[in-house]
C-alpha cells in the first residue's frame, strides 16, 4: 500500500497547487467587477476554497496512517472526491460558457471590451478546472477499482459479506442430538 500512499500524495498535492492558482485568478476576476461579478468566478472561489480546506486533511490522514488503509476510509475518500470532481466539472463548464458569451468565438482578440488579460484568465480557470476534474475522476476510478478488486485476505467488503449469514461457508455442521439411544 505504500505505492498507493505515494500516488495519493502526488495527485492530491498537484490538485491542491492547481486549486490555489484557480483561487487567486478567480478572486482577481471578482475584484475587476466587484458589483457585477462573473458567477463562474464566484463558483471557482468556492470550489477551490473547499478543495484547499479538505485536501490537506486527506493528506495528513494519509501520512499518519501506518497500516493498510481500511475499506471504509477508502470508500469515504472516493465518495468525497466524487463530489469534488463534480464541482470542478461544473466550474469548468461555467467558465467555458462565460468565455463564449463574453469573447468572440471563445478567442482572446482585440475586439473584446475586457481585454486579452481577462480573456486569458478565463482560459486559465477553464483549463485548470478541467485538469483538476480529469485528475480527480481518474484517481476516484482507480480507488474504486482497487477497493473492489481486493481479495478476501485483505479485509475488504467482499471478505466481510461472507461471514455470519445463513448462506455462507462459515457455518458449522449441526451437532448430533444428545440423548438418542441406538
Amino acid at each position: 500500500m505504500s505505492a498507493l500512499k505515494f500516488v495519493r500524495w502526488c495527485i492530491l498535492t498537484f490538485t491542491l497547487v492547481l486549486a490555489i492558482v484557480v483561487l487567486g485568478i478567480s478572486a482577481h476576476l471578482i475584484a475587476i467587477r466587484p458589483t457585477d461579478y462573473w458567477r463562474f468566478a464566484a463558483l471557482a472561489v468556492a470550489v477551490s476554497s473547499l478543495t484547499i480546506l479538505t485536501l490537506p486533511i486527506l493528506l495528513v490522514v494519509n501520512t499518519l496512517a501506518r497500516h493498510n488503509i481500511s475499506s471504509g476510509r477508502l470508500l469515504s475518500e472516493a465518495g468525497w472526491l466524487t463530489i469534488m470532481w463534480i464541482l470542478w466539472l461544473s466550474t469548468g463548464a461555467n467558465a467555458t460558457r462565460a468565455a463564449r458569451s463574453h469573447f468572440f468565438a471563445g478567442a482572446c482578440s482585440f475586439f473584446t471590451v475586457y481585454g486579452s488579460k481577462t480573456c486569458n484568465e478565463f482560459k486559465v480557470v477553464q483549463a485548470f478546472s478541467y485538469i483538476i476534474f480529469i485528475t480527480l475522476l481518474c484517481y476516484t476510478i482507480g480507488l474504486m477499482v482497487l477497493e473492489f478488486s481486493r481479495s478476501e485476505s485483505d479485509g475488504s467488503w467482499a471478505g466481510r459479506t461472507h461471514k455470519g449469514g445463513p448462506q455462507t461457508r462459515d457455518l458449522e455442521a449441526p451437532a448430533p442430538p444428545t440423548g438418542v439411544r441406538r
